[in-house]
């Protein structure tokens, strides 16, 4: 039996969100076999929300949005393909970073963080720009808030006014919706406490979003 979490009411309101506004989100079903958390993936523990997303969905992906890497028949697996060739190429310690998805065409990774796993052993979720020198900035504190919090993103951005002529440009994902990360405790607790500074860049944009995602709650 499934555990309760893997209900997965955030990656459900992505779904919906994503069909309600229109959106051309590209979809496919499970591929097997099943992953597990009782084997590691690519060297590393792999999260359970993560094994649950992929009981409900193979892949989405959002044109200029967010792609969701294939799992299942390892040869055919983007999931441990992509893995296996970030941990052989990425310093410590980002290869340490567990990738389960991507910005369509960037350079933008979406991956968990296994050493801050929860007493459930639930991981939360960076998104990491490997433009220049790698960064991180913390997104959810599990994989099922981070599609809650990013269909409240493609609410916002949708309803902007330039939305049709600038597409996602017009908001960026999670830069200029600092109120929509705040929405997660858990994570801003993790935050306030200094967890993810070690993956953070030091810069003055990066203190000013901390802090106004720290004011807001």
């Amino acid at each position: 039996m499934m555990p309760p979490e893997a209900s997965l009411p955030g990656l459900a309101r992505f779904l919906e969100v994503c069909r309600n506004l229109g959106l051309h989100l590209e979809q496919e079903p499970p591929r097997p076999p099943a992953l597990t958390t009782r084997e590691p993936t690519a060297g590393l523990p792999l999260d359970s929300l993560l094994a649950a997303v992929h009981t409900q969905v193979g892949y989405v992906g959002l044109e200029e949005g967010f792609v969701l890497l294939r799992a299942g028949d390892a040869r055919q697996s983007d999931l441990l393909r992509v893995n296996e060739l970030w941990r052989r190429e990425q310093a410590d310690p980002f290869g340490d970073l567990l990738v389960f998805g991507k910005e369509d065409m960037l350079a933008y990774h979406y991956a968990t963080v296994p050493h801050l796993a929860d007493a459930r052993g639930l991981q939360p979720v960076v998104k990491v720009d490997m433009h220049e020198e790698p960064y991180a900035v913390p997104l959810a504190s599990n994989v099922d808030r981070f599609f809650d919090t990013y269909s409240r993103y493609l609410e916002v951005l949708v309803a902007e006014p330039d939305y049709e002529e600038l597409g996602p440009a017009v908001r960026t994902f999670p830069w200029q919706v600092p109120e929509l990360i705040a929405r997660d405790k858990p994570l801003v607790e993790l935050l306030h406490a200094g967890h993810f500074d070690f993956l953070m860049s030091k810069d003055e944009e990066t203190r000013s979003w901390v802090a106004m995602i720290l004011g807001a709650t």
